[in-house]
C-alpha cells in the first residue's frame, strides 16, 4: 500500500484536479501532513475555481466540520468494467475541525524556467458520479481511465477511482481518524453515460467496515494533461 500514493505525475494532476472540481475551498485545509505522511502527495487546492470539464458532482453539500470518507482505489479496465486492486486501494476518514483562516499571503513572482518538450498527450476518459454507503457516508465519485486501454505513464494499472466528500466552505484543520483497505471496488457497463457498481471496505484489522454503491452518471474525455496542468496552477495560495 506503500507505493499508492507515489504514483506517476498524470494520477497525481488527476488526483488534485478531482480535488478542486469536487471541494476545491470548500475543504479548506487538505491533508495534514503532520498526521499522515503517506497521505501528503493528495493535499488539496486551496482555493476553488472553475472546473473545464462540464460535468459537475451532485452529491449533497455537509460539513463543513465532522468526519468524513474519502477512497483511492487503482485498477483497470477490461471490456466495460473496471476492477480496484485491493493493494493498491485505501480509504480514509478525516476529521475536520475549526480554526481560523489563516492571512492571504502576498503575491512573489515566479521563477522562470526554461522551455521543456511536451510528452505526447495521452487521452483519458473522465466518470463523475455520487457514491453512498451503508453507514450514511456520501461524496463525489470519479473513475479515470486511459481512452486506449494501456496503463498510465508508469504504472501497472490504466484507471484510478476515487471518492471525496463535497463539502461546504470553510477553514478547517483535517486530522485522519482511521484508515483501511478497499477490499472489493468494481465499476460495470461503462459507456458515455456513466456506469455502476460497489464497494467493500475493511479496516486495518481485515474487519468489515461497510459497503457501498457507486453512481456514475456522465463522462468526458481529457485529451491533454496540460489542461488539468492549468487547473492546478490557477490554484495555488498565492491566488
Amino acid at each position: 500500500m506503500n507505493n499508492l500514493f507515489r504514483p506517476s505525475a498524470a494520477v497525481v494532476l488527476f488526483v488534485a484536479a478531482l480535488l478542486v472540481a469536487c471541494q476545491g475551498a470548500n475543504r479548506g485545509v487538505g491533508y495534514n501532513p503532520t498526521t499522515s505522511q503517506e497521505l501528503s502527495p493528495l493535499s488539496s487546492p486551496q482555493h476553488a475555481i472553475a472546473s473545464p470539464l462540464s460535468l459537475e458532482c451532485k452529491a449533497k453539500q455537509e460539513g463543513p466540520l465532522g468526519t468524513f470518507l474519502s477512497y483511492i482505489a487503482a485498477g483497470n479496465v477490461k471490456g466495460t468494467t473496471f476492477t480496484a486492486t485491493s493493494s493498491s486501494s485505501i480509504w480514509i476518514l478525516e476529521k475536520y475541525t475549526k480554526v481560523k483562516p489563516s492571512p492571504t499571503p502576498s503575491p512573489s513572482p515566479s521563477p522562470s524556467t526554461s522551455p521543456t518538450t511536451s510528452p505526447k498527450p495521452v487521452s483519458y476518459y473522465f466518470y463523475v458520479g455520487t457514491f453512498a454507503m451503508k453507514n450514511k457516508q456520501i461524496g463525489c465519485a470519479y473513475l479515470i481511465t486511459t481512452v486506449n486501454g494501456k496503463p498510465i505513464s508508469g504504472e501497472h494499472f490504466n484507471g484510478e477511482a476515487d471518492g471525496f466528500p463535497n463539502l461546504k466552505s470553510g477553514s478547517n484543520h483535517v486530522t485522519v481518524s482511521q484508515e483501511g483497505e478497499v477490499s472489493s471496488l468494481v465499476i460495470s457497463h461503462l459507456s458515455a453515460k456513466g456506469g455502476s457498481g460497489s464497494a467493500t471496505l475493511i479496516d486495518s484489522n481485515k474487519k468489515p467496515y461497510t459497503t457501498g454503491s457507486i453512481t456514475l452518471t456522465g463522462r468526458e474525455v481529457i485529451k491533454e494533461i496540460e489542461q488539468v496542468q492549468r487547473l492546478l496552477q490557477n490554484t495555488s495560495p498565492d491566488q
